[in-house]
């Protein structure tokens, strides 16, 4: 409802008095030992010890009574009935002051009993915690067992000390309730409102901590043995695969080696890589199977490579010496693009090659190769097909070590794009160890440390985010060669 100023004024004026005649009610009956809150301080005058003492305050509790139902029914209180409710006001604290007791701590003690109880912990709820966890046990299941098993330890922990912090915190204030309680029992005459208590009752805390364990554990355990069979039986198939491979190549002879040497039959190919024998290999390339062997490969150099399997022999994928072979061609430049890739079929790990044409006016040509650091170029079928073509007297071959270019970084840790292109390409790597060393300067130099890490991180991030190729990132090292050569010389970077 919409009140005018006088009647919010009456209103304001019939709390001012309902409140000071309240408060200086209970200071006396705290004072005398009795516990008493507000919504039942009329009980308290039935006690008999403080009869008396209240009948002289009849007159006084008539006249305040008196101007707050005036307030409340009309709206409005006169100006001598204000003085009148004031007056006595000023006698009820005056009498009530005068006859206090010697329990006054009994006020302050009331007060610690119901901070404790409001700050009494609640029983932690672990569904969140169980949820996570089994989020965890599912990670193993598709072999991130590092994952997952980081999430399960996470997620136990955390359930500790959720369990941890809640019984000290409990245990805590349980022994400063014991305390304040024992105090308050020493002052207390009379308790005519329950004094504050904290939550009663099991909390089966233990129960539910013990049931996610137990839930937690089981199906970790279960992950765990469903890997373990299935890392047994694509072993299994493993080895099938090699077998079948050797066996091929011990029954291969002068007749079908023109045809397809060394090709087994596809029928006993049990193995993961069993699906790509007879193949087309512009369609094996495009598979994401067949890409995750060259997962250390950028996206931009995957777009050449699978270009130049546009072309394919009609015999498919081969299976030579245990290796899996495919040859290809770029659609309309057979002579100088094109591409070859050789993959273990027991270790699952694969070496590639692509030529690829860098200069159309003199015909250079460069062999780029992906490696991975245990498989030897020479050990596979590629070692011969990779050598430079002495007939072709107008292009020039320029191989990449089978050894990863050294960068300042640990390669077999590269995750990104960017990382992986440094990584395959010894310019870029060269670039990387000359800006590292670099870097290592300018940090000496720089006058501000935190605007120095600051910026490192900002340029780090932008070139993980945004170069995703060979020329992006060329120019990202020559922009940071350029400000760091700065820093190192005068301390702060221009602009």
């Amino acid at each position: 409802m919409s009140l005018s100023k006088r009647e919010q004024a009456a209103l304001d004026f019939a709390a001012q008095v309902r409140e000071r005649t309240t408060n200086a009610l209970l200071r006396y009956f705290f004072s005398h030992g009795v516990y008493v809150v507000r919504d039942d301080l009329t009980q308290a005058f039935v006690l008999e010890d403080h009869r008396d003492f209240l009948e002289t305050l009849a007159k006084e509790l008539d006249a305040t009574t008196k101007a707050i139902r005036l307030a409340a029914d009309i709206g409005s209180i006169s100006l001598a009935e204000k003085e009148k409710a004031m007056r006595a006001v000023y006698e009820i604290e005056e009498k009530c002051g005068q006859h206090h007791g010697r329990r006054s701590q009994l006020q302050n003690e009331a007060a610690t009993l119901l901070n404790i109880v409001r700050r009494w912990p609640r029983s932690p709820n672990f569904t969140a915690t169980l949820v996570v966890g089994l989020l965890g046990s599912l990670l193993l299941l598709p072999s991130n067992i590092s994952m997952g098993l980081t999430l399960l330890a996470v997620t136990v922990s955390h359930g500790a000390y959720r369990l941890f912090a809640f019984n000290r915190k409990k245990a805590t204030l349980d022994g400063q309730l014991t305390e304040v309680n024992a105090r308050f029992d020493s002052l207390v005459t009379a308790e005519v409102s329950q004094r504050p208590v904290p939550p009663s009752g099991p909390d089966y805390v233990y129960a539910k901590a013990i049931g996610v364990g137990v839930l937690l554990g089981g199906s970790a355990m279960t992950a765990s043995l469903y890997h373990s069979s299935h890392g047994a039986n694509e072993e299994a198939a493993t080895h099938q695969v090699a077998s079948a491979s050797d066996s091929t190549t011990r029954t291969s002879t002068p007749g079908n080696a023109a045809s397809g040497q060394g090709q087994g039959d596809s029928s006993q190919m049990t193995g993961k890589f069993g699906w790509m024998i007879g193949k087309p290999a512009f369609e094996v390339v495009n598979d994401r199977r067949f890409r995750a062997a060259f997962n250390h490969v950028s996206r931009d150099d995957w777009k050449k490579i699978a270009a130049r399997f546009a072309l394919t022999s009609s015999d498919g994928i081969l299976l030579t010496d245990g290796y899996l072979v495919g040859k290809g061609c770029k659609a309309h430049a057979c002579v100088s693009e094109t591409a070859m890739f050789a993959i273990n079929a027991s270790m699952g790990k694969g070496d590639l090659i692509f030529r690829e044409t860098v200069d159309y006016t003199t015909g250079k040509t460069v062999v780029r190769s992906f490696v991975w650091s245990d498989l030897p170029l020479e050990s596979t079928p590629l070692a011969e097909w990779a050598k430079p073509d002495d007939a072709a007297s107008d292009s020039v071959a320029e191989t990449q070590d089978s050894v990863a270019p050294q960068a300042s970084f640990d390669c077999t840790k590269a995750r990104s794009d960017a990382q992986h292109l440094i990584c395959s390409d010894a310019e870029l790597a060269a670039a990387d160890v000359e800006l590292a060393a670099l870097y290592a300067k300018a940090k000496a130099a720089a006058t501000d440390q935190a605007a120095f890490k600051e910026r490192t991180r900002t340029e780090w991030n932008y070139r993980e985010q945004n170069c995703h190729d060979r020329e992006c990132l060329s120019r990202w090292y020559a922009d940071q060669k350029t400000v760091l050569l700065q820093l190192a010389e005068t301390g702060h970077a221009g602009g």
